[in-house]
């Protein structure tokens, strides 16, 4: 009877064991999904002790349960604890990494162990120094080791004095490596427009003498630097070092643009003339912001972040009242501020309620605010232009110098993209012959060093040293000819056009029909590396998103152009500038570059191409 009792207690444990499997407590991996959100497999506990550890928290596994429906959870002055089992499948797949993405966390511990092995510890968060990351990257980013058939276990510990979201994601290495390129180029290009324009109201203000210009110039930098901290990238470019500037980064400049917008209100609106009353309270509440600031840096941002979105929220409903008055009085420039408002008015609410958590993280409550601003600024710049053709009645002469500044202003950013594809290809040139000259070089004495040691000593080293050596010298070669071929300086851009489509086919057995008519001495200056990339680019994205197995190169004169085309049977034109559309924006802007036009066309029944037509070079 008593082996009965006991064979029927391990079954029942046995089918609980299943059924914690089965209702999600474990989270089985197959190796194909990119990204994985982790939101509804997390168990967790809201700790009631700020000193315990994992020994204690997992003492008494039974008091996790199943996390909210939420990222975002009340500030509290005891850690949050996070349990979440992986089950991979992949025999291929030894890693996977975790990203928390949100950086306002002032102590964040990431533990992992598989199986019953010793238990990893990462300590992190922006009151530690950058270089305490796991990976380096803007937001907190960890390695987890996977082993197939194995349970690995993660737990994290997360405190914060200001509010704290845990919007947690599992990706495969390369689908985050590729995210992150795409990324990195967007907020670079970002970051660079709003700079720009802070430098170029800097420096319109000294011809028209005009302080709102200095306060919109105040405003942008701010909220540059806000939106750049709370990306988690000051904290690894500008004070990687100091993590008290980084944990101060955010609320400190929030507050500053809030003191900033307000001021700017009382130029742009002009509020000491129309309302006299709120440009009083816009003051005093510009001062009590500048306060807050100070607070901020000297105390941090605790002590007073309960007070910032009812602040904010203040703001917000505050400032179109005065622009509302002083376009009912007349005064035209009002119109477009009051205007420029309204896209800023969504992003700075779901801010405040995201912060109060109210709602869910998302890249509408993390980007629309800085898309708001974008808009707003080109609204703004309506108003501030009105401004001027106001004082050009009475400063004629420095009206005209400020018109301009703004012409030459207006011609410099158009180059400016053009510039960035220029300076790409002169960088890839260089990094190219510098891993050719040097590092190819210095390998390659290596490996022949190598082989005078083993005649010299009639020794016989491991096969795999002289493998591992030539597969490096083979890996250096080929990311400089990636960078840059030699084949473009060597046979020339037909040639070379011509053996990148061949080596494409070989090896993604794609079949190539290749008609390229030496029309070089057609093309015009620096033309040569532009079609190659083109090639480059077109190829990529044939067989990354078009599944074709036929393609077509084309290069001929018509009339007075030459015209270059590439042409696939795959799976047409919608999914292609879906998957790809930078990819397609940089051909398009080499073509511009060459002085001609490209058209992507579908081809009926099925497929994709694109036709990049260039004039033909004038004789000098």
């Amino acid at each position: 009877m008593s082996t009965i009792k006991t064979s029927l207690w391990l079954s029942l444990i046995i089918l609980l064991s299943c059924y914690r499997i089965a209702t999600g407590a474990v989270l089985h991996l197959d190796g194909t999904q990119d990204r994985i959100d982790l939101q509804e497999h997390l168990e967790w506990f809201a700790g009631d002790k700020a000193e315990m550890d994992i020994i204690d928290l997992l003492a008494n596994e039974g008091r996790f349960e199943k996390a909210p429906k939420r990222n975002s959870y009340s500030r509290s002055p005891y850690p949050y604890w996070f349990h979440l089992r992986l089950l991979p499948h992949d025999p291929l797949e030894k890693q996977r990494l975790l990203e928390l993405a949100y950086t306002q966390i002032d102590r964040l511990e990431y533990y992992s162990r598989v199986g019953k092995g010793p238990w990893r510890q990462v300590s992190t968060g922006d009151k530690r120094p950058f270089a305490s990351r796991d990976i380096r990257h803007p937001h907190p980013v960890f390695r987890v080791p996977l082993q197939p058939g194995v349970v690995t276990e993660i737990v994290l510990r997360v405190q914060s004095n200001t509010s704290i979201m845990v919007p947690l994601t599992l990706w495969r290495e390369d689908a985050f490596a590729s995210y992150n390129q795409d990324l990195l180029l967007i907020n670079g290009i970002s970051y660079g427009v709003l700079l720009a324009l802070v430098f170029y109201n800097l420096f319109l203000y000294p011809t028209v003498r005009d302080p709102a210009y200095l306060w919109f110039a105040l405003y942008l930098g701010s909220f540059a630097l806000f939106q750049f901290s709370l990306d988690g990238l000051s904290a690894r470019y500008l004070w990687p070092q100091w993590p008290e500037v980084a944990d101060r980064a955010v609320t400190l400049s929030l507050w500053i643009c809030m003191a900033a917008g307000l001021k700017f209100t009382q130029h742009i609106g002009h509020t000491r003339r129309y309302s006299p009353k709120f440009d009083r309270l816009f003051g005093g509440l510009s001062l009590f912001a500048l306060l807050m600031a100070g607070v901020v840096a000297l105390r941090g941002p605790g002590t007073v972040f309960p007070l910032l979105p009812p602040f904010g929220l203040l703001v917000v409903l505050l400032i179109p009242v005065p622009l509302w008055i002083a376009w009912r009085n007349g005064y035209l420039p009002a119109r477009f501020a009051l205007l420029a408002y309204l896209p800023v008015v969504p992003g700075a609410l779901l801010i405040a309620a995201r912060t109060l958590n109210r709602v869910e993280p998302s890249f509408w409550s993390e980007h629309l605010f800085i898309i708001g601003a974008a808009l707003s600024s080109i609204l703004l710049s309506f108003a501030l232009a009105d401004r001027i053709n106001i004082m050009r009645t009475r400063q004629a002469v420095t009206q005209a110098k400020l018109l301009e500044s703004e012409r030459a202003a207006s011609r410099a950013q158009q180059k400016f993209s053009r510039q960035l594809l220029e300076a790409q290809d002169n960088e890839r040139r260089r990094i190219a012959a510098d891993l050719h000259d040097s590092v190819g070089q210095n390998l390659s004495f290596l490996h022949n060093m190598l082989k005078r040691f083993q005649r010299q000593k009639k020794v016989a080293l491991p096969a795999a040293i002289n493998e591992a050596a030539q597969n490096a010298i083979e890996e250096v070669r080929t990311i400089s000819h990636h960078l840059h071929p030699p084949l473009l300086d060597k046979i020339g851009v037909i040639a070379a056009i011509e053996a990148l489509t061949e080596q494409t086919a070989i090896q993604t057995g794609i079949q190539a029909d290749i008609s390229l008519d030496d029309v070089t001495d057609l093309l015009p200056a620096g033309a040569d590396l532009h079609l190659y990339r083109v090639t480059q680019e077109a190829l990529n994205n044939i067989i990354q998103h078009s599944k074709a197995d036929r393609i077509e190169l084309s290069l001929q004169k018509k009339g007075g152009n030459i015209e270059f085309s590439i042409a696939d049977n795959g799976q047409g034109m919608d999914s292609r500038c879906t998957n790809s559309g930078l990819g397609l924006e940089s051909i398009t802007e080499r073509a511009k570059l060459l002085g001609g036009n490209v058209v992507f066309e579908a081809v009926m029944p099925h497929g994709f191409k694109l036709i990049l037509s260039i004039p033909i070079a004038k004789k000098s």
